[in-house]
């Protein structure tokens, strides 16, 4: 998966010949760029986004997500539900830079090689770099970790290196990825996000199994003690390989870092309230607008925090299963949109804090406005068979509903729709003319208070003949259904970056369809689809990704393989200011670091730094959790490539 924000132009390092591809081929460098230069030179003394100068110490007390609980430090495996905070065991052979497109620095390896045709992608291992047991990682250990990944990893890996022919180890310190096709240029930079794993710690082991054994990584943190259920304690450790690299300069400041496990999202907040953990990303528009008047926040102590990132919004919403007959004619699925009044919750239960998305790449330029320009025509008119019509003829929109009248004209327009399509209304039920199967379905949830988001659509839903039935679920069941593809309906999505990629195929692709653990939810097969994700993969300058990224973004929206939701413009936080402190500005991308976000670079206040308490006892509330955030798939599954290599968080809204 690639990420970017803006357009750059220029070469690498400052070659005279314009390369089709940014990318310097031919030489050892430091860092790759998809298009264009990387920010910082070879001797860059630290990203422009950290404090070098922060100081080292205290504990940051952070709650779980959307876990009740983990059973496993093994976050390479669909099995089990991962520990939070492994993401800080473990390094890359590159780093992402949070303030520019998708550009890679050498972070395990100290240079990496292109090959001029772009056939193989070469990294020399820094001879410093370490596992926490102090061996030396080496070239083994990278072609290992490769070999594991894709064989007894999670499926996610196979299609996302399918790419890679073979692994070569050079020496000791140099290994050699053969690539299966020259035309996919950021083949290198997925390489590069590969987290590399230790050989000797693994060799002998069930690498797809779960275990509650501390894994060996070569990151800044070890697991210090935990209690399943309760709590996770990271202590920095004190002879990270890592810690003096620009890459890391200003980063991974506190000395512990300790995950809370609550199973009320409540209680969760009745914590923070009284200092229980330190930082809390608010995803409650009702709960930011009225709750803040506790006596932490009124005397200063607790402040509010805005975000506003570089990237497109997340796109969440009712996601169909195309393998369920009823779900299959698109004017069926758009009906299905029109009786989602957005109007109406904003109003009554979200205080006016969203707007309704339209996009998948929604407040960033890829997302699709107006009319196809020329260069899009030249994509889409290929394909103009297999497309919806409009997408020549229309800008996309959602529909709208107005307090007075409400969704009675939308609902008119799904009758409509419904009966081209051969449903009919019989004694107040939806039945199908041709087979006389009545419209009913079920929703697959893991958190029962989405019901305020789904009763009132299925109130309209009725209105139209079709019956919704609510089943809500435990994490491990909705895991397992979820990659069985066992559901009708689940609410899901996917987090865009503003370079997409190979990541499309996994997200939309055929080949994903079929796959059992695929983040294909909805099981989309569509041949055009197929070759704009392709266009996309292969785009040789920014001009042509995001020409390609506008023309998909027209096919998905056109073809309703959601009922879009809705998102802030800005992430909410919230945080006790007199125990943490962070940096003046946020890069491009938000919070930096996935799956760390503030580990990676706020700090402890000095004088909150003696009073972080070092022990196993859980803190306010009884060990209890965080609910379930709005996109319940993102949330447990994740992408498992993303959460460790490309750093790219998964950003939710309730």
């Amino acid at each position: 998966m690639r990420r970017g924000l803006s357009l750059i132009v220029a070469v690498i390092l400052g070659i005279t010949t314009a390369p089709a591809f940014a990318t310097v081929k031919g030489r050892p460098v430091h860092a790759i760029a998809l298009h264009g230069e990387p920010k910082h030179g070879p001797n860059f003394e630290h990203f422009d986004y950290v404090n070098p100068d922060a100081p080292k110490g205290g504990t940051l007390t952070l709650p779980n997500a959307n876990d009740q609980t983990f059973d496993t430090f093994n976050p390479f495996t669909l099995r089990g539900t991962s520990a939070r905070g492994t993401g800080l065991i473990f390094e890359t052979l590159m780093t992402n830079g949070d303030n520019e497109p998708f550009t890679m620095y050498c972070m395990i390896c100290q240079t990496v090689e292109v090959a001029e045709d772009n056939s193989w992608v070469e990294f020399v291992i820094r001879p410093e770099a370490r596992f926490q047991d102090g061996a030396s990682i080496t070239a083994e250990d990278v072609k290992f970790t490769f070999d594991i990944l894709t064989e007894q990893g999670a499926p996610v890996y196979r299609i996302y290196y399918a790419d890679v022919d073979r692994v070569e180890v050079r020496g000791e310190l140099n290994v050699r990825f053969i690539f299966k096709t020259t035309e996919n240029p950021e083949l290198p930079s997925i390489i590069g996000q590969l987290p590399v794993v230790s050989k000797a710690y693994w060799e002998g082991k069930d690498f797809s199994d779960t275990t509650l054994e501390p894994p060996l990584g070569s990151g800044p943190y070890i697991v210090d003690s935990f209690e399943v259920g309760r709590f996770i304690i990271y202590k920095r450790n004190p002879d990270y390989w890592a810690r003096d690299l620009n890459v890391v300069r200003g980063m991974f400041n506190f000395d512990r870092v300790r995950y809370e496990y609550f199973r009320d999202d409540t209680v969760r907040f009745e914590a923070f309230k009284t200092g229980g953990f330190d930082l809390h990303n608010e995803r409650t528009a009702a709960r930011w607008a009225t709750a803040y008047n506790f006596p932490a926040f009124e005397n200063g102590h607790v402040k509010k925090l805005e975000v506003t990132a570089g990237t497109p919004m997340g796109a969440q919403g009712f996601t169909w299963n195309l393998r369920r007959s009823k779900f299959q004619d698109r004017r069926v699925r758009e009906a299905l949109n029109l009786a989602f009044d957005f109007e109406s919750l904003n109003r009554t239960i979200f205080y006016d804090q969203y707007t309704r998305l339209r996009s998948y790449w929604q407040r960033s330029e890829l997302e699709a406005k107006g009319l196809p320009t020329p260069e899009e025509l030249e994509l889409l008119e290929p394909l103009k068979d297999l497309i919806p019509p409009e997408v020549f003829t229309q800008e996309f929109s959602q529909p709208v509903t107005s307090e007075g009248s409400g969704p009675r004209d939308n609902l008119l327009k799904a009758r409509a729709l419904l009966e081209q399509a051969g449903w009919e209304n019989v004694n107040g039920e939806l039945v199908n003319r041709a087979s006389g199967e009545k419209f009913n379905f079920e929703i697959l949830l893991v958190q029962a208070s989405l019901d305020r988001i789904v009763l009132p659509w299925f109130q309209n839903l009725e209105r139209l003949g079709i019956k919704g039935n609510i089943r809500v679920v435990d994490v491990s069941q909705f895991i397992n259904r979820v990659n069985e593809f066992d559901f009708d309906v689940i609410v899901g999505g996917v987090q865009n970056s503003l370079s997409p990629g190979n990541e499309q195929a996994e997200y939309w692709g055929s080949e994903s369809a079929d796959r059992p653990g695929s983040r294909n939810y909805g099981g989309v097969k569509d041949p055009a689809i197929d070759k704009l994700i392709e266009t996309i993969i292969a785009a040789p300058t920014r001009e042509n990704l995001v020409t390609a990224s506008h023309a998909l973004d027209r096919v998905l929206t056109w073809n309703y393989f959601t009922v879009l939701h809705y998102g802030s413009l800005a992430e909410r936080y919230a945080y006790w200011s007199n125990k943490i402190q962070r940096p003046d500005t946020f890069p491009l991308m938000g919070f930096p670091a996935p799956g760390t976000g503030a580990i990676a670079t706020w700090w402890a206040v000095s004088n909150a730094a003696d009073q972080a308490a070092d022990t196993d006892q859980p803190v306010a509330g009884d060990g209890a959790s965080s609910g379930m955030p709005w996109l319940p798939l993102a949330f447990v599954l994740g992408s498992l490539i993303v959460f460790f290599a490309v750093r790219h968080r998964n950003r939710s809204n309730t």
